[in-house]
């Protein structure tokens, strides 16, 4: 589907919500300002939206509820345009349920826009929602009103463009861990240097505390890089252990955690960190790749480099360069193998990589950039789906959804799988490790380009937006 040559699609990733009775739909915003839904059983748009947010649109939809009852929310306003924008939710039929205006600072009441993507959760209640904005704020907020929750917003001292993950991390409820950016100066009695963080944080924030950075802080790891990436959680450390792993950022001119991939525990401790070959500001996705039950991790860089790491040690496991940029994390599939294959957009197209050995197993898309990360869907008619957005030539807005024939849509979302963005609609973060799986039959009479067992998968485009 073209969307015109005004609506280009850019970081904001796709993502499947139902909102009427025809089936899942996927929703996705634009650099026009715009969020839109489309049915995966035929491309047809959904009801009532589009929906437009008045400023750019690079974050990446999240859902609660279904069906009706269905609410997308959405962070609207990017780097290029800061000040506008804020925080939205709409009904399943695209009509405003709330909007909030995201403040600069504390002691300002000049707005700021909102990039990174908001969180759905259990924190103070069971639908909450959480994302830092443009300036120095990062708000919890109810997901039914936009009731800003007691302890909130929280001074984060500079402007934010991860998307928090909600975990129990292991403190007997989930807390909010979250990348960030650093500007040295001292605000509130404490001194900032140049750098970044990636910080756990109480659901309460501050809690009753007269001053908004004085308590909540669980722990945090400070960087001399800023931290855009969005932080993935999950059992990979050594023996099943809960970690937390995220790339930095790009910002801060030689510094010597520029490229760097950061694995910390939840007292936020560093258990390994690797220098990749170029920028990890991308999320970082937990994945069954090599089928035995643990999860490995996923990892792009802006140079157009894919790895596969161990994540208990960080030592890669394989390390491919794909044409073009890589703006946006990996998602995953298992199509029948027993293991997850890794999908990867690029500035020139979208691969479908062999989790195993990173082998391409075969082009999903090469006549639209993407800088998102790609969704895998279990569509209708049983099939796994792939939806690629991005832009084409003219900077023209484009959204593709793909099936692939022979597929078992039943296995996209299994443990060990991470099918979009920041893992789940809810865009929690969380991977989940799988259990045993039974060998698969026949595998070497199923073998791909490349040698590798596995299934050759057929694409069927099933429509163009």
């Amino acid at each position: 589907m073209s969307l015109g040559s005004n609506r280009p699609i850019a970081l904001s990733s796709p993502t499947v919500v139902t909102l009427d009775g025809d089936g899942p739909s996927v929703v996705v915003g634009d650099r026009a300002g715009y969020v839109d839904a489309y049915h995966l059983r035929d491309g047809s748009r959904v009801a009532g939206w589009p929906a437009k947010t008045g400023a750019p649109v690079d974050s990446t939809p999240s859902v609660a509820k279904s069906g009706s009852a269905a609410v997308v929310f959405v962070g609207s306003g990017n780097a290029g345009d800061p000040d506008a924008g804020g925080y939205f939710a709409y009904h399943a039929n695209g009509a405003v349920l709330w909007h909030r205006v995201a403040a600069r600072t504390p002691t300002s009441s000049a707005a700021s826009g909102v990039q990174a993507s908001m969180a759905v959760g259990t924190l103070q209640a069971s639908y909450d929602v959480v994302a830092g904005d443009l300036g120095q704020e990062l708000y919890e907020m109810a997901g039914s009103s936009g009731a800003v929750r007691s302890g909130f917003p929280w001074f984060q001292a500079d402007s934010n463009f991860s998307t928090p993950a909600i975990a129990n991390v292991g403190y007997g409820h989930n807390d909010i861990v979250v990348g960030g950016a650093s500007t040295a100066g001292n605000a509130f009695n404490h001194q900032y240097t140049n750098g970044g963080h990636i910080r756990i944080l109480a659901p309460t924030g501050h809690g009753s505390a007269s001053s908004p950075a004085a308590a909540g802080l669980v722990c945090e790891l400070d960087t001399n890089q800023e931290v855009d990436s969005s932080p993935a959680v999950g059992r990979f450390l050594s023996g099943g252990g809960i970690g937390i792993v995220a790339g930095t950022g790009t910002y801060w001119s030689g510094a010597s955690q520029t490229d760097f991939l950061i694995a910390m525990n939840p007292r936020c401790g560093v258990v390994w960190h690797d220098t990749l070959d170029s920028g990890t500001g991308t999320s970082p996705a937990l994945v069954d790749a090599l089928g035995n039950n643990g999860l490995q991790i996923a990892q792009t860089t802006l140079a157009g480099s894919v790895y596969l790491l161990n994540g208990a040690t960080g030592k890669a496991i394989w390390h491919v360069k794909l044409p073009g940029q890589i703006y946006g994390g990996a998602s995953s599939v298992d199509l029948g193998g027993g293991y997850q294959d890794v999908v990867v957009g690029t500035t020139s197209g979208v691969y479908l990589l062999d989790g195993r050995t990173g082998s391409t197993v075969t082009t999903i898309e090469t006549g639209v950039g993407t800088q998102n990360t790609p969704l895998v869907t279990a569509d209708p008619d049983g099939r796994v789906g792939i939806t690629v957005a991005g832009y084409g030539s003219g900077n023209v807005g484009s959204i593709t959804h793909y099936e692939i024939a022979g597929s078992t849509g039943s296995r996209v979302g299994e443990a060990g799988s991470w099918p979009q963005f920041h893992h789940d609609p809810q865009l929690t973060g969380v991977g989940t490790i799988p259990a045993p799986k039974p060998t698969p039959p026949n595998p070497a009479q199923l073998v791909r380009s490349g040698g590798t067992p596995g299934v050759i998968p057929t694409l069927r485009r099933v429509g163009r937006r």
